[in-house]
């Protein structure tokens, strides 16, 4: 989806898992349309993949809006998860502000969303 209003690019494809590529800029001042998209993701998936590979610009809020969606996914008993570590202009902002080290690993348990690959929802009735 073109938020015409922004100029960010959100494109979100069918199929499982569910990829939301999020291009242009990924500001504070687009966190409340990522955050809308995120939501609808997930209200129709149970695994969406967040691809910020496209991003020109990324910062503190969007980190924040995604790590409130992981949040909710896991409450939901669903999965929202990078499609890949963190690389590029996400990475620098990551580890600028302590999530990774110099290397790019996590630096707390919390920090791994950025660099773990999906870890599928856990099936409850078997």
């Amino acid at each position: 989806m073109r938020n015409a209003r922004t100029g960010s690019v959100m494109v979100m494809t069918g199929g499982s898992p569910h990829v939301a590529e999020i291009s242009g800029d990924a500001d504070i001042r687009h966190s409340q349309d990522i955050t809308d998209m995120l939501r609808s993701a997930l209200a129709a998936h149970d695994v969406v993949l967040v691809s910020l590979d496209e991003a020109t610009c990324v910062d503190v809020s969007t980190l924040q809006v995604l790590l409130a969606a992981h949040k909710q996914a896991k409450s939901l008993g669903k999965s929202l998860a990078m499609a890949g570590p963190a690389k590029g202009r996400l990475r620098k902002l990551l580890t600028e502000k302590g999530f990774l080290d110099v290397e790019g690993e996590p630096i707390f348990a919390e920090a791994r969303f950025w660099v773990t690959p999906l870890q599928q929802p856990r099936d409850l009735s078997a």
